[in-house]
């Protein structure tokens, strides 16, 4: 028996020299993605028996980066693919600094996302000194031609395997921030980028990774376009792919969003020749009894303690629940989006507003019946848009809500409208357009309050730049806030049938 064993044996080697067998390189790469400024655990009220209570529903960047400290090795690598602001008010309050500083604690390399942009670009180059993790975006170029960031790429070494790490953004960035924010800014196609990065990059590295905040569906179609690109942790589109998605021979990877998931891909490298083996990505969620990493909970607590005085305080009680649900807000009439284009119509109506609009993807959360505070104001609206008020021919009104009408689902430029106006959506075009309880006539101006977001072109409004505009002085988030506070009774508002779909 002995002799069949040792002769099995030294038949697997001398089988494994002729074949050329060797032994394999492990990797794995931490990932996550639009963490917007996410850093307390997801905490809400629900109810149980005729009780209301506080439950926790996971996340919290302290449980985030104990996770993820916990896994780490010296063949392993932590990713971040973009979006560490906006969304929340301590983004909003903080502008980033408080995202960047807790990164700090366990990112090793990261990209740029949209949203980045928002504070404009003298914030985002103070994050980008502060951040202590590399940061690499090889498509965004400012008006001289130079990169946005320092780096295009980086490459690190794990047991002789090199491993390239690129970044790139969407191009769609200029009409999802305001555009004042990236002036003088060029953000070049993604499949463009990634060809020439993949074949700069083929003879310096051994695995190629790209590092993508574009969606998961453009991942899709960038592969396709550009073979040779090993792995991609993407963002943008906040899709938690529970295994990932294989194109051709490339595994695409995304994690939810704000924390809620840490994504793991295992690499197997064959260690003579340094090609891909096999990839396999899961998630892992961050849930309530994961322990909290000490440092990352100090940095989050310091911020906290700033806000909590301020954004704790009530101002108002709703006896429903006013719905921003993404689902919802970005797809159909919700009460919350008409008690906001209400609010934001009257403001504006000593400059004659006729018609508001509120673009879906700028309310960003619900608020459940109940006391609100200034903080559940700053999670529905974190952005700082002004109200303005332009005159906007009546044929141009007539596109806008035919672009609503034919949009994909739940992107951000649903439009909501203040009561007396409405609109049918039939077959992919906007009929029956009501402005001000009257049939829309294309012949005239009308004066339309809207956000200086959408009147810069953002979300793909052109129609609006370029009319003539009333800058009101006042912020949507404080006008909220102000008229909140102003309120004798409780809110009860409803859908009204502002808009219908056939």
């Amino acid at each position: 028996m002995v002799k069949i064993i040792r002769f099995a044996f030294v038949l697997f080697v001398f089988v494994c020299v002729l074949s050329g067998c060797s032994a394999t390189t492990t990797v794995e790469i931490l990932h996550f993605n639009d963490f917007h400024s996410n850093m307390l655990p997801d905490i809400k009220k629900i109810k149980e028996g005729d009780k209301e209570v506080e439950k926790d529903f996971g996340r919290g960047v302290a449980r985030l980066a104990k996770a993820i400290k916990d896994r780490q090795s010296d063949k392993s690598l932590v990713l971040f693919a973009g979006d560490a602001i906006q969304g929340t008010a301590f983004s909003t309050v903080f502008h980033g600094e408080e995202s960047f500083e807790a990164l700090n604690e366990f990112v090793q390399i990261g990209t740029l996302g949209n949203h980045e942009f928002d504070y404009g670009q003298d914030n985002l180059k103070k994050l980008l000194a502060m951040a202590k993790f590399e940061m690499v975006c090889a498509n965004v170029y400012d008006a001289e031609g130079k990169l946005f960031v320092e780096k295009e790429y980086t490459i690190r070494e794990i047991d002789g395997i090199r491993i390239a790490i690129f970044g790139v953004v969407t191009e769609t960035t200029p009409v999802t921030t305001l555009p004042k924010n990236v002036i003088g800014l060029t953000f070049a196609s993604p499949v463009e980028t990634a060809t020439r990065m993949v074949a700069e990059l083929r003879d310096k590295a051994d695995v190629i990774i790209a590092m993508t905040h574009i969606g998961s569906d453009e991942d899709a179609k960038l592969v396709q376009g550009v073979p040779g690109i090993d792995i991609i942790i993407g963002g943008h589109s906040h899709t938690a792919l529970t295994n990932g998605i294989k194109v051709g021979d490339t595994l695409i990877a995304q994690a939810g969003s704000y924390g809620q998931f840490l994504g793991t891909v295992t690499i197997s490298i064959d260690s003579k020749t340094k090609k891909v083996r096999s990839a396999s990505a899961k998630l892992i969620p961050i849930t309530p009894n994961l322990a909290s990493d000490a440092g990352v909970e100090a940095i989050v607590a310091k911020y906290n303690d700033q806000l909590s005085g301020e954004m704790n305080q009530v101002i108002a009680r709703t006896d429903v629940r006013l719905e921003g649900e993404k689902t919802r807000v970005r797809n159909e009439e919700t009460n919350l989006g008409n008690l906001i284009a209400d609010i934001q119509r009257e403001i504006a109506k000593p400059w004659g507003a006729e018609l508001s609009v509120i673009n879906g993807g700028g309310i960003r959360e619900s608020i459940g019946a109940g006391p609100i505070s200034i903080g559940d104001v700053f999670k529905v609206i974190p952005f700082d848009n002004v109200i303005v008020v332009l005159d906007v021919p009546g044929s141009s009104l007539a596109k806008i809500f035919d672009r609503v009408a034919a949009k994909e689902p739940q992107t951000g430029n649903f439009l909501q409208i203040s009561k007396g106006s409405s609109y049918t959506i039939k077959d992919g075009k906007a009929v029956n357009i009501i402005i001000d309880g009257k049939p829309i006539d294309p012949g005239r101006v009308y004066k339309v309050s809207t956000s200086d977001f959408l009147a810069d072109g953002g979300d793909g409004f052109a129609e609006f730049v370029g009319t003539r505009s009333y800058a009101t002085g006042f912020t949507l988030r404080e006008t909220l806030i102000d008229a909140f506070r102003a309120l004798d009774r409780p809110i009860t508002v409803a859908t009204e049938g502002r808009i219908k779909k056939e």
